[in-house]
Protein backbone atom coordinates (compact mmCIF):
# COMPACT_ATOMS: atom_id res chain seq x y z
CA UNK A 1 0.00 0.00 0.00
CA UNK A 2 2.86 2.46 0.77
CA UNK A 3 3.59 4.84 -1.85
CA UNK A 4 7.57 6.23 -1.74
CA UNK A 5 7.00 9.33 -2.66
CA UNK A 6 3.79 9.85 -0.96
CA UNK A 7 5.63 9.49 2.25
CA UNK A 8 7.34 12.56 3.69
CA UNK A 9 7.66 14.33 6.90
CA UNK A 10 8.84 17.90 7.26
CA UNK A 11 12.26 17.74 6.88
CA UNK A 12 11.78 15.10 3.59
CA UNK A 13 9.27 17.81 2.00
CA UNK A 14 11.98 20.41 2.06
CA UNK A 15 14.93 18.95 0.84
CA UNK A 16 12.10 18.32 -2.34
CA UNK A 17 11.68 22.05 -2.90
CA UNK A 18 12.76 21.08 -6.51
CA UNK A 19 9.51 19.19 -7.27
CA UNK A 20 7.54 21.11 -4.67
CA UNK A 21 7.85 24.67 -6.57
CA UNK A 22 7.63 25.67 -10.07
CA UNK A 23 7.04 28.78 -11.63
CA UNK A 24 4.37 30.25 -14.02
CA UNK A 25 6.15 30.84 -17.58
CA UNK A 26 6.60 35.12 -18.81
CA UNK A 27 4.42 33.59 -21.94
CA UNK A 28 1.91 32.08 -19.85
CA UNK A 29 1.68 35.48 -17.46
CA UNK A 30 0.85 37.25 -21.02
CA UNK A 31 -2.03 34.69 -22.10
CA UNK A 32 -3.87 35.60 -18.47
CA UNK A 33 -3.43 39.64 -19.40
CA UNK A 34 -5.39 38.83 -22.68
CA UNK A 35 -7.74 35.98 -21.78
CA UNK A 36 -8.79 38.74 -18.58
CA UNK A 37 -8.69 41.67 -21.78
CA UNK A 38 -11.03 39.65 -23.48
CA UNK A 39 -13.30 38.90 -20.70
CA UNK A 40 -13.73 42.27 -19.90
CA UNK A 41 -14.37 43.74 -22.79
CA UNK A 42 -17.20 40.76 -22.98
CA UNK A 43 -18.93 41.78 -19.78
CA UNK A 44 -18.43 38.78 -18.57
CA UNK A 45 -18.58 37.48 -15.09
CA UNK A 46 -17.07 34.51 -12.47
CA UNK A 47 -20.62 33.05 -13.10
CA UNK A 48 -20.55 33.65 -16.75
CA UNK A 49 -17.12 33.02 -18.53
CA UNK A 50 -16.26 29.54 -19.45
CA UNK A 51 -13.50 27.41 -20.01
CA UNK A 52 -12.95 28.15 -23.83
CA UNK A 53 -12.56 32.10 -22.65
CA UNK A 54 -9.73 32.03 -20.84
CA UNK A 55 -7.14 29.75 -22.67
CA UNK A 56 -3.74 29.49 -21.46
CA UNK A 57 -1.69 27.21 -23.69
CA UNK A 58 1.67 28.40 -22.16
CA UNK A 59 0.33 26.66 -18.75
CA UNK A 60 -0.94 23.30 -20.66
CA UNK A 61 2.58 21.46 -20.12
CA UNK A 62 3.17 22.28 -16.70
CA UNK A 63 -0.62 21.52 -16.16
CA UNK A 64 -0.11 18.00 -17.41
CA UNK A 65 3.23 17.89 -15.14
CA UNK A 66 1.35 19.28 -11.90
CA UNK A 67 -0.92 16.39 -12.22
CA UNK A 68 1.78 13.91 -12.45
CA UNK A 69 3.42 15.85 -9.02
CA UNK A 70 -0.23 15.44 -7.57
CA UNK A 71 -0.99 12.00 -8.31
CA UNK A 72 2.87 9.67 -8.38
CA UNK A 73 4.70 12.55 -5.92
CA UNK A 74 4.23 14.54 -2.63
CA UNK A 75 0.55 15.43 -3.55
CA UNK A 76 2.01 19.17 -2.50
CA UNK A 77 2.96 21.95 -5.66
CA UNK A 78 2.67 25.54 -5.29
CA UNK A 79 2.49 27.36 -8.35
CA UNK A 80 4.32 30.68 -8.29
CA UNK A 81 4.25 33.87 -10.32
CA UNK A 82 0.56 33.92 -11.24
CA UNK A 83 -0.08 37.70 -12.28
CA UNK A 84 -2.53 39.12 -9.82
CA UNK A 85 -3.92 43.24 -9.10
CA UNK A 86 -5.06 42.61 -5.72
CA UNK A 87 -7.54 45.29 -6.05
CA UNK A 88 -9.56 43.18 -8.60
CA UNK A 89 -10.65 40.12 -6.48
CA UNK A 90 -13.14 39.28 -9.68
CA UNK A 91 -9.90 39.28 -11.60
CA UNK A 92 -7.96 37.06 -9.31
CA UNK A 93 -11.01 34.36 -8.80
CA UNK A 94 -11.25 34.19 -12.52
CA UNK A 95 -7.38 33.72 -12.75
CA UNK A 96 -7.84 30.63 -9.49
CA UNK A 97 -10.45 29.34 -11.54
CA UNK A 98 -8.98 29.36 -15.13
CA UNK A 99 -5.98 27.65 -14.12
CA UNK A 100 -6.77 25.05 -11.42
CA UNK A 101 -9.17 23.83 -14.71
CA UNK A 102 -6.53 23.14 -16.60
CA UNK A 103 -5.66 20.58 -13.73
CA UNK A 104 -9.41 19.33 -13.42
CA UNK A 105 -12.26 19.90 -13.34
CA UNK A 106 -13.85 22.55 -10.87
CA UNK A 107 -16.61 21.52 -8.99
CA UNK A 108 -19.24 23.28 -6.52
CA UNK A 109 -18.86 24.21 -2.87
CA UNK A 110 -21.82 25.33 -2.69
CA UNK A 111 -25.27 25.68 -3.80
CA UNK A 112 -26.63 29.05 -4.21
CA UNK A 113 -23.11 30.86 -3.41
CA UNK A 114 -19.77 29.59 -3.86
CA UNK A 115 -20.77 27.71 -6.60
CA UNK A 116 -17.39 28.42 -8.68
CA UNK A 117 -14.99 29.07 -5.74
CA UNK A 118 -14.73 29.81 -2.24
CA UNK A 119 -13.00 32.91 -0.84
CA UNK A 120 -11.03 31.90 2.10
CA UNK A 121 -11.15 35.72 4.47
CA UNK A 122 -12.02 36.22 7.60
CA UNK A 123 -15.78 36.97 7.83
CA UNK A 124 -16.07 37.94 11.29
CA UNK A 125 -19.46 37.62 13.46
CA UNK A 126 -21.16 36.89 9.85
CA UNK A 127 -20.27 33.57 9.90
CA UNK A 128 -21.74 31.15 12.45
CA UNK A 129 -20.84 27.77 11.33
CA UNK A 130 -18.21 26.42 13.48
CA UNK A 131 -17.62 23.43 10.75
CA UNK A 132 -16.40 26.67 8.39
CA UNK A 133 -12.95 27.37 9.91
CA UNK A 134 -12.24 29.00 6.75
CA UNK A 135 -14.35 31.81 7.20
CA UNK A 136 -13.08 32.80 10.31
CA UNK A 137 -8.85 34.06 11.09
CA UNK A 138 -8.91 31.03 13.80
CA UNK A 139 -6.34 28.01 13.47
CA UNK A 140 -7.68 25.65 11.16
CA UNK A 141 -7.03 21.94 12.34
CA UNK A 142 -5.71 19.29 10.30
CA UNK A 143 -8.24 18.00 7.63
CA UNK A 144 -9.27 17.23 4.25
CA UNK A 145 -12.06 18.60 2.13
CA UNK A 146 -14.51 16.50 2.36
CA UNK A 147 -16.97 18.21 -0.57
CA UNK A 148 -19.82 17.36 0.92
CA UNK A 149 -22.57 18.01 -1.80
CA UNK A 150 -21.11 15.04 -4.39
CA UNK A 151 -20.69 11.89 -4.03
CA UNK A 152 -17.26 11.64 -3.77
CA UNK A 153 -14.65 14.68 -2.36
CA UNK A 154 -12.38 16.71 -4.89
CA UNK A 155 -9.73 14.93 -5.79
CA UNK A 156 -7.45 18.25 -5.66
CA UNK A 157 -7.34 21.51 -3.89
CA UNK A 158 -5.94 24.71 -5.59
CA UNK A 159 -5.54 27.73 -3.35
CA UNK A 160 -4.42 31.18 -4.77
CA UNK A 161 -3.08 33.38 -2.34
CA UNK A 162 -4.43 37.39 -3.70
CA UNK A 163 -2.84 38.64 -0.07
CA UNK A 164 -1.58 36.86 3.14
CA UNK A 165 -2.52 38.07 6.55
CA UNK A 166 -0.39 40.87 7.90
CA UNK A 167 0.78 37.89 10.59
CA UNK A 168 -0.12 34.47 10.86
CA UNK A 169 -1.80 32.01 8.42
CA UNK A 170 0.98 29.16 7.55
CA UNK A 171 -0.51 26.60 5.45
CA UNK A 172 0.32 23.24 6.58
CA UNK A 173 0.45 20.21 5.23
CA UNK A 174 1.18 16.27 5.96
CA UNK A 175 1.37 13.61 4.23
CA UNK A 176 -1.76 10.17 5.06
CA UNK A 177 0.58 7.64 4.45
CA UNK A 178 3.22 9.15 6.82
CA UNK A 179 -0.08 9.32 9.69
CA UNK A 180 -0.99 5.79 8.78
CA UNK A 181 2.98 4.19 9.59
CA UNK A 182 2.64 6.78 12.72
CA UNK A 183 -0.78 5.12 13.82
CA UNK A 184 0.23 1.51 12.73
CA UNK A 185 4.20 1.97 14.68
CA UNK A 186 2.15 3.21 17.96
CA UNK A 187 -0.82 1.65 17.95
CA UNK A 188 -1.70 -0.76 15.29
CA UNK A 189 -4.75 -2.09 17.41
CA UNK A 190 -6.50 1.41 16.78
CA UNK A 191 -6.49 1.21 13.03
CA UNK A 192 -9.11 -1.06 12.07
CA UNK A 193 -10.88 1.88 13.81
CA UNK A 194 -10.18 4.15 11.03
CA UNK A 195 -11.37 2.19 8.37
CA UNK A 196 -15.03 2.08 9.84
CA UNK A 197 -17.30 4.26 8.96
CA UNK A 198 -18.56 7.64 10.93
CA UNK A 199 -20.57 10.42 10.43
CA UNK A 200 -19.80 13.97 8.88
CA UNK A 201 -21.59 16.86 9.81
CA UNK A 202 -21.69 18.91 6.28
CA UNK A 203 -21.19 23.06 6.73
CA UNK A 204 -24.29 24.50 6.54
CA UNK A 205 -23.95 26.12 3.38
CA UNK A 206 -22.16 22.89 1.86
CA UNK A 207 -25.60 20.80 2.37
CA UNK A 208 -28.44 20.00 0.37
CA UNK A 209 -31.57 21.27 1.99
CA UNK A 210 -33.95 18.09 1.86
CA UNK A 211 -30.60 15.77 1.81
CA UNK A 212 -29.35 13.83 4.56
CA UNK A 213 -28.27 15.25 8.04
CA UNK A 214 -24.47 13.22 7.74
CA UNK A 215 -22.27 12.10 5.05
CA UNK A 216 -20.62 8.84 5.96
CA UNK A 217 -17.16 7.69 5.17
CA UNK A 218 -14.36 5.95 6.78
CA UNK A 219 -10.73 8.17 7.80
CA UNK A 220 -8.64 5.77 5.74
CA UNK A 221 -9.85 3.47 2.70
CA UNK A 222 -8.06 2.18 -0.29
CA UNK A 223 -8.62 3.67 -3.96
CA UNK A 224 -7.90 2.85 -7.30
CA UNK A 225 -4.83 0.70 -7.49
CA UNK A 226 -4.94 -0.19 -3.87
CA UNK A 227 -3.73 3.53 -3.00
CA UNK A 228 -4.47 4.83 0.07
CA UNK A 229 -7.18 7.97 0.43
CA UNK A 230 -8.06 9.75 3.46
CA UNK A 231 -11.03 11.43 5.06
CA UNK A 232 -11.05 13.30 7.79
CA UNK A 233 -12.49 16.49 9.55
CA UNK A 234 -12.77 15.88 13.19
CA UNK A 235 -14.56 19.61 13.41
CA UNK A 236 -17.25 17.93 11.16
CA UNK A 237 -16.93 14.28 12.72
CA UNK A 238 -17.81 14.75 16.19
CA UNK A 239 -20.95 16.76 15.37
CA UNK A 240 -21.87 14.51 13.00
CA UNK A 241 -21.93 11.32 15.45
CA UNK A 242 -23.96 12.97 17.68
CA UNK A 243 -26.34 14.33 15.01
CA UNK A 244 -26.41 10.48 13.88
CA UNK A 245 -27.41 9.54 17.69
CA UNK A 246 -23.93 7.85 18.07
CA UNK A 247 -21.70 8.20 21.09
CA UNK A 248 -17.61 8.53 20.19
CA UNK A 249 -16.56 6.07 23.07
CA UNK A 250 -13.78 3.75 23.91
CA UNK A 251 -11.46 2.90 20.90
CA UNK A 252 -13.28 4.79 18.49
CA UNK A 253 -12.38 7.82 20.11
CA UNK A 254 -8.89 6.73 21.28
CA UNK A 255 -8.45 6.33 17.39
CA UNK A 256 -9.17 9.80 16.53
CA UNK A 257 -7.47 11.29 19.10
CA UNK A 258 -4.37 9.49 18.26
CA UNK A 259 -4.96 11.62 14.57
CA UNK A 260 -5.60 14.41 16.41
CA UNK A 261 -2.51 14.43 18.28
CA UNK A 262 -0.11 13.29 15.02
CA UNK A 263 -1.48 15.96 13.35
CA UNK A 264 -0.19 18.38 15.53
CA UNK A 265 3.55 17.11 15.29
CA UNK A 266 5.72 19.61 13.91
CA UNK A 267 8.09 17.47 12.83
CA UNK A 268 5.89 15.62 10.57
CA UNK A 269 3.50 18.74 9.24
CA UNK A 270 5.43 20.42 6.16
CA UNK A 271 5.08 25.06 6.95
CA UNK A 272 4.90 27.26 3.61
CA UNK A 273 3.40 30.82 4.25
CA UNK A 274 1.66 31.79 0.52
CA UNK A 275 2.33 34.48 -1.13
CA UNK A 276 0.55 37.00 -3.11
CA UNK A 277 0.83 34.97 -6.77
CA UNK A 278 1.13 31.41 -5.03
CA UNK A 279 -1.29 29.09 -6.33
CA UNK A 280 -1.44 26.02 -4.03
CA UNK A 281 -2.33 22.62 -5.19
CA UNK A 282 -3.13 19.36 -2.91
CA UNK A 283 -4.18 16.14 -3.69
CA UNK A 284 -6.92 16.13 -1.32
CA UNK A 285 -6.66 12.14 -0.85
CA UNK A 286 -3.39 11.99 -0.04
CA UNK A 287 -3.09 14.79 2.22
CA UNK A 288 -4.58 16.42 5.13
CA UNK A 289 -3.85 20.59 5.06
CA UNK A 290 -4.25 23.33 7.84
CA UNK A 291 -3.52 27.04 8.45
CA UNK A 292 -2.42 28.38 11.62
CA UNK A 293 -4.68 31.14 13.09
CA UNK A 294 -3.44 34.84 11.13
CA UNK A 295 -4.02 38.16 12.49
CA UNK A 296 -5.24 40.72 9.34
CA UNK A 297 -3.92 44.35 9.66
CA UNK A 298 -5.39 46.58 11.97
CA UNK A 299 -7.80 49.61 10.33
CA UNK A 300 -9.42 48.34 7.58
CA UNK A 301 -5.92 47.41 6.31
CA UNK A 302 -4.54 44.65 4.03
CA UNK A 303 -6.86 41.05 4.60
CA UNK A 304 -6.19 37.75 4.30
CA UNK A 305 -7.79 36.90 1.29
CA UNK A 306 -7.31 33.46 -0.58
CA UNK A 307 -9.44 31.71 -3.93
CA UNK A 308 -10.45 28.35 -3.01
CA UNK A 309 -11.26 26.12 -6.00
CA UNK A 310 -12.60 22.08 -5.46
CA UNK A 311 -11.16 19.47 -8.25
CA UNK A 312 -11.91 16.67 -9.83
CA UNK A 313 -9.53 14.54 -11.82
CA UNK A 314 -10.13 14.57 -15.28
CA UNK A 315 -7.58 11.80 -16.61
CA UNK A 316 -8.19 8.72 -13.91
CA UNK A 317 -11.36 6.81 -12.90
CA UNK A 318 -14.79 7.98 -13.68
CA UNK A 319 -13.65 11.34 -14.80
CA UNK A 320 -16.71 13.33 -15.86
CA UNK A 321 -18.22 11.39 -18.89
CA UNK A 322 -22.02 11.21 -17.15
CA UNK A 323 -22.05 7.21 -18.44
CA UNK A 324 -18.53 6.22 -16.57
CA UNK A 325 -20.13 8.45 -13.12
CA UNK A 326 -23.21 6.38 -13.37
CA UNK A 327 -21.57 3.08 -14.12
CA UNK A 328 -18.86 3.93 -10.80
CA UNK A 329 -21.47 5.55 -8.34
CA UNK A 330 -25.11 4.73 -8.81
CA UNK A 331 -24.37 1.17 -7.18
CA UNK A 332 -22.55 3.18 -4.10
CA UNK A 333 -25.34 6.19 -4.10
CA UNK A 334 -28.32 3.77 -4.97
CA UNK A 335 -31.41 5.80 -4.62
CA UNK A 336 -30.43 8.55 -2.70
CA UNK A 337 -30.25 11.00 -6.00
Amino acid sequence: MAHAPRQWDRAGLDARAAEVFCDLPARAAEEIAAALGFIRANGLTLETFEQEDFRVPAFAPMAAEIRRRLDAGAGVVVLRGVPLDIADEEAAGITAWGLANYVGRPIRQGLNVDRRLFTVTDRGAANTDPTRIGASAKLSRMHSDNGCLEPRPPDYIALLCVQNAAQGGDSTIISAETLHREIAEARPDLLPWLYRPYHFRPPQLHAWPAGPETVVKPVFDLGEGGDLNVHYARVMIDPGMELAGLTLEGAMREALDLVDHLLEREDLAWRYRLKAGDLLFTNNLTTLHGRLAYADAPDGGARRVLKRIWLWARHRGPGVDPVALDLAERPQTGSER
